[in-house]
């Protein structure tokens, strides 16, 4: 039997946030980093079965199992503060669906999976910098692609603010961390997000913009984790 994919955004997202989660690579625990092989592995078929499920909070027994099955690991893992970050998220998105608001519960959804970044870069002893870089970087792209569907009301202004705000607070983390080569990483994001253009004239549009926006995701990552390394020998 083969396993269908639908949500390739959501398996695309989710593996690289596995990667952005190894930065810089360099004194990483790497028992733990292949431990989250599998967690990852069966915890994304099952996020992509309740997402629509969870979108018109129609969770049933089978729908509560699974994701009790998917939380399991997370108990295991190594309790730290950063575990507040995806579970305030996934609290978000829910509110936001009962809310019927589906537009910004999918934005922050996608954030969600983004944030566990930060939850398994401590688990395996890596930079949490990195991490915080994606979450922000996912949420930025995520109201950018909403903005472009042709019949959101999503005013260009608020891709524009939210993006300034972003470059604001990565700016300070940056200062604070002495992580100031992984500015750079947000110079094409900052063309885009700060030109925003305009909407798509056709819901037909979107699989491409979507193929080019998993092609910068990619450029990102491979650029945050170049710096990364940079960083640890200036």
């Amino acid at each position: 039997m083969t396993l269908k994919v639908r949500n390739e955004a959501l398996y695309g997202v989710g593996v690289l946030s596995y990667i952005v989660s190894l930065i810089p690579f360099v004194g990483i625990n790497l028992l733990k980093a292949i431990i989250l092989i599998p967690i990852l592995a069966y915890n994304l078929p099952i996020m992509e079965y309740l997402q629509p499920k969870a979108m018109v909070l129609k969770l049933g027994k089978k729908e509560i199992l699974l994701a009790v099955i998917a939380a399991i690991p997370y108990i295991f893992l190594i309790i730290n503060y950063f575990i507040i970050i995806p579970a305030f998220l996934l609290l978000l998105t829910f509110f936001l669906y009962y809310k019927k608001n589906t537009m910004m519960g999918t934005v922050v959804g996608t954030t969600f999976v983004a944030s566990l970044s930060t939850v398994w870069s401590y688990f395996v002893h890596a930079s949490f910098v990195p991490a915080i870089f994606w979450t922000f970087y996912i949420f930025s792209g995520a109201i950018f692609v909403e903005y472009k569907i042709p019949h959101r009301k999503l005013k260009k202004n608020y891709v524009i603010i939210n993006w300034i705000l972003v470059l604001i607070i990565l700016t300070i983390i940056s200062i604070k961390f002495n992580s100031y080569l992984l500015l750079l990483t947000l110079i094409e994001p900052s063309l885009r997000f700060l030109l925003p253009g305009e909407k798509l004239k056709s819901m037909k549009e979107l699989p491409a913009l979507g193929r080019k926006g998993a092609k910068r995701d990619m450029l990102f990552v491979v650029l945050l984790a170049a710096l990364s390394v940079v960083s640890l020998y200036v």
